[in-house]
Parts: C-alpha cells; sequence; structure tokens
C-alpha cells in the first residue's frame, strides 16, 4: 500500500518547522549544525594526530627496482635505483633504502622504528600470499618457512618456521577506535532530538499538536526526520575524512542510526523530567557504546563479533569483504526494534501517558496495554510475542559474548539465567498486563494468549536464527538459547512455560509476578539444561 502525498507532505511540513524551531532556539548560538561538524572535525584531528586509522605517510622509504612492492599507508615510497637510494640514505631523506632483498637503515632510532614496521608489513603480506595459494585442505597444519629480509647487510639470519592455524590473529584497536568515531557526532545529534522533545512535552506544545489533524506517527516522524539526516550526514563526513567507502559507510551505520534514535525516543516517551531523561540519556549512551563496540573489537576472532555492524566497519576499514549473511545478522534486529520503535511510540503519543507520573515498570506496563488493540487480543499477543523477539536477540548475544571473559561454569549458569528471565518475561508481560486490566480473566484464554505468545516468539526465534544461522548457532550455548531438536519440541516448552507463569500470576495475584516468573524460568532453565545433556 502505497503512503498518500498528503501523509508524507505532512511528516515534511512538521520536519521543517522542526528546523526553524531550531534555528530559533539557538540563534544567536552555535547551531547544532556547526557544533556537529566541529566535534566531527576535533576527533577527525586527533585520530590523525594520533595515528588511529593507518599512521599515513609515517616513513619514507626509497625501494630499488627489483625490489619488493610496498603498499601500506604508512610508508611513502619512491623507486629509485641504488646509486640514487644510498645517497638519499646517506642524507637521511629516506628512513630506509630497499636494495633487492635487502633492507639498509642508518642507525637513527626511527630508521630503526621503520625496518621493524616493514618488517611487520612483510610477513603479513606473505602470509597473506600463503593464504590465497593454498586451499583449506592444505592448511592445517601448514607449515610456512619465513626467511626474513636482513636488516644489516652483513647478517645472514636463519629460516624461521610459522603454523598460520597456531598463531591468534590481532586484536583491531586502531580500527575500532576509528569506526568509534562514527557515533559521537550521531549520540550529539540524539542529545538534541531528546531535549528539543522533552521541551515540547514540558511546555504542552506536543499536547497542542495532538489536537491538530495529523496522527502521532506524523508528529514522530516529521520531527525525528532532520536529526536522522544530520546524523547520516556526519556519517558521511566522518567516513570521507577516515578515506573510507563512503556508500558502504552508510549502508553499515544507517540501521545504527535508527537503532539509537528508537532508544532515545523512548527515554522523553517514558520520562517526564529533564533530570531523569538526562540520567536515562547517559545510561543508554553507555549501554548501546558498550552493545556496539565491545564485539567489534573480536573481529576476526570469534564470530558472535557480528551481532554488531561496527565488525563489518573494521572490515571495510581493513579492506576485507563481507557478505549478504554478515550484514543481515548485525542490522536484522535494528531495523525490526526500529520499526516497533514507531509503531510504540505512536500509541504511547497522548496527553494521558505522557504527563502522568508513575514509576518505570508501571509505564512500561502502561505502555504495553497501549500497544495492544482490545478487539484483536489473540492476534495483538501473538505479534507483540514475535516483535519482542529482537529485543530479547540482542540481550542474549551481548551476554553471550559478556560471559566469554567468565570462567565456563560461570559463564554458562549466568548466561542461562539472563537468557531466560528476558525470554520469560517478553512471552508473558502482554498477557500479565491483560489479567491486571480485567480483560482476561478464565483459563481458557490464559492457555489460548499463552499459546499464541509461544507461537509468535517461536516463529521470530527461528526467523532470527535463519538468517544467522552459519554465525552464532553454531555454538553449543546458542543451541540452547535459541532452540534445539525438533520444531514441535520447543514450541511446546515456550507454551508451557509461559502458561506456568501466567496461571500462577492469574492465581496469585498481579503483584506476585515475580515469584510466578521465576517459577516459570526454573522450568525453562532445567528444559535448557537437558538439551545441552547437563541433566
Amino acid at each position: 500500500m502505497k503512503m498518500p502525498f498528503s501523509y508524507l507532505y505532512t511528516i515534511l511540513l512538521i520536519a521543517r518547522q522542526e528546523v526553524t524551531r531550531i534555528r530559533i532556539r539557538f540563534r544567536g548560538r552555535a547551531s547544532p549544525v556547526t557544533m556537529v561538524l566541529l566535534l566531527v572535525g576535533i576527533l577527525l584531528l586527533l585520530s590523525f594526530r594520533r595515528g588511529v586509522v593507518q599512521g599515513k605517510g609515517l616513513y619514507r622509504i626509497a625501494v630499488s627496482p627489483d625490489g619488493p612492492r610496498v603498499q601500506d599507508e604508512r610508508f611513502e615510497v619512491t623507486t629509485v635505483p641504488p646509486s640514487v637510494g644510498y645517497a638519499l640514505l646517506d642524507a637521511g631523506a629516506v628512513d630506509l633504502y630497499i636494495d633487492g632483498d635487502r633492507v639498509v637503515h642508518y642507525g637513527a632510532e626511527k630508521s630503526l622504528y621503520a625496518a621493524g614496521a616493514l618488517k611487520i608489513y612483510l610477513e603479513k603480506q606473505e602470509l597473506a600470499r600463503t593464504g590465497q595459494s593454498y586451499g583449506p585442505e592444505r592448511a592445517f597444519p601448514l607449515r610456512v618457512g619465513v626467511q626474513r629480509f636482513p636488516i644489516d647487510p652483513a647478517s645472514q639470519e636463519e629460516e624461521e618456521v610459522l603454523i598460520p592455524s597456531l598463531m591468534a590473529p590481532p586484536l583491531p584497536f586502531a580500527q575500532v577506535v576509528a569506526v568509534s568515531l562514527h557515533l559521537f557526532p550521531v549520540f550529539f545529534v540524539n542529545v538534541f532530538f531528546t531535549g528539543g522533545f522533552m521541551h515540547e512535552k514540558t511546555d504542552r506544545r506536543i499536547t497542542v499538536l495532538l489536537s491538530a489533524p495529523v496522527t502521532p506517527f506524523q508528529i514522530i516522524a516529521g520531527k525525528m526526520v532532520p536529526y536522522i539526516l544530520l546524523a547520516l550526514v556526519s556519517v558521511v563526513c566522518v567516513a570521507a575524512s577516515l578515506k573510507g567507502n563512503v556508500l558502504l559507510a552508510l549502508l553499515i551505520f544507517t540501521p545504527v542510526v535508527l537503532f539509537t534514535f528508537s532508544v532515545y525516543l523512548m527515554v522523553p516517551l517514558v520520562y517526564r523530567t529533564f533530570k531523569d531523561t538526562t540520567f536515562i540519556s547517559m545510561l543508554a549512551t553507555t549501554i548501546i557504546t558498550s552493545y556496539l563496540v565491545f564485539p567489534a573489537i573480536f573481529s576476526g576472532i570469534n564470530d558472535l563479533s557480528y551481532i554488531s555492524p561496527l565488525t563489518l566497519a573494521v572490515k571495510m576499514y581493513r579492506g576485507q569483504p563481507f557478505g549478504l549473511k554478515e550484514y543481515l545478522t548485525s542490522t536484522t534486529p535494528m531495523y525490526i526494534i526500529f520499526a516497533l520503535a514507531m509503531y510504540a511510540g505512536s500509541h504511547m503519543l497522548n496527553e494521558e501517558y505522557l504527563m502522568r507520573f508513575r514509576p518505570l515498570y508501571r509505564k512500561a506496563a502502561d505502555a504495553i496495554y497501549l500497544l495492544i488493540n482490545r478487539r484483536h487480543l489473540n492476534i495483538s499477543i501473538f505479534l507483540l510475542s514475535l516483535l519482542f523477539v529482537p529485543i530479547v536477540y540482542m540481550v542474549q548475544l551481548v551476554a553471550m559474548v559478556v560471559s566469554l571473559n567468565l570462567p565456563i561454569r560461570y559463564a554458562v549458569g549466568a548466561l542461562l539465567i539472563v537468557a531466560v528471565v528476558v525470554e520469560e518475561v517478553a512471552k508473558s508481560a502482554g498477557i500479565v498486563v491483560l489479567i491486571e486490566q480485567h480483560i482476561v480473566r478464565s483459563i481458557k484464554n490464559i492457555l489460548l494468549l499463552s499459546c499464541l505468545a509461544g507461537l509468535g516468539f517461536l516463529l521470530g526465534e527461528k526467523g532470527l536464527l535463519y538468517i544467522s544461522v552459519s554465525i552464532v548457532s553454531e555454538t553449543m550455548l546458542s543451541a540452547a538459547l535459541f532452540g534445539a531438536g525438533m520444531l514441535w519440541l520447543p514450541l511446546v516448552a515456550h507454551i508451557v512455560f509461559t502458561s506456568v507463569v501466567c496461571l500462577l500470576t492469574a492465581r496469585l495475584g498481579v503483584r506476585r509476578y515475580p515469584l510466578a516468573l521465576l517459577a516459570g524460568s526454573a522450568l525453562h532453565i532445567a528444559y535448557n539444561l537437558a538439551v545441552l545433556g547437563v541433566i
């Protein structure tokens, strides 16, 4: 179904008014665009001064016509005959001269550093060439004899044997720092978005706008569009300055931008004061940064790093390819969460919800209640459970990555508990809200909704598992967390656990929901342990 032009025009009109409001608010001061560009410039200046990306042009070397090809941005390479090369070296105009298969330095500290860097570069190039020359069937255990260029022409170094399969790949700290530079302007723009939304909320301008012939979705989309475009412009500026592929950077960071805006949209909708909003915004920034940056550090070491799109950005700056499978694994949950946030925000954007002071758990329950269509309870519970899967998926994968730093027996226990509790909350929350509102009372209806919640969760779970089947699902832990065995077995298990939680909640009262959740989670943990073969 195509979006009517008038509907889209209203969104663009609200977006234009938002831009005008920003200009008026910052009149006489530095505009948000200027501040963002200044921030980007400072970050890029620091990155280049510290050599974050590659340390471009750090060393000057000369190579004889029969010498090796050096294609590394750290080296400024000049091809000259030996007579000229040695003259340049004696004059200190170059740090090294490569004469055929010999590397000559002039003894200074920088010259020795250049020789060490060149040695590491040539070793990597030779290993890469070997990896391309030999197939996987000949790679275990492949032994490589390395004969290094002698730095001292009078010395003769012995051949060294390397086994690539036993060598640990280096952590990509430099590239992770570089790709993290894309995030700071995005967070900066999000602060303006959240602050502007809170200003209009506290001044009740949102309430006035809601009385106009516009929908809540149009209001949210219109106010968000200018900031999203500004965030994407900052991504382009950073990528271009770091000599990255701008189009590929946009493809990678667009879901990241949408994901951050989906999180920051919920903050002003749920909280009423600037003090609470500031605290929660900082907490959200910390959590999002940890989720995005921490897995990317293990790029090339552990395939679980693909839960973060920054892993794809690291590969981009390394010049390494990645496929559609890796892209979908990293970004699909973010696209779905953004869609869910826009849907939820359009239902939560009403005066009664915005201005009501209530504890966080009560605001969350009210938000879930607003998402449910009371005329179609069965479909609503099914879709709610289905759409919660990406959130559960991201929480479980983050817990999985963090648990890798713990001893294995503690990691398994903590991971299973966190994963199970999050799953059971996602499946039962909608039904418990209906029980609290006295919309669902009979055991029959509770069991029916539990079946639909279990089915919706299973379908969403298997869908994401299908996308990442060759990456995430290869580990033993994910086999238990994301389903194992025949299709009917995890379906029955989901239904049983959700039914236990909801029936106990109806029996004991909503205030005892944590106890009911504990009982259902205990059964779920026992099931996971059985799948793992522990019991």
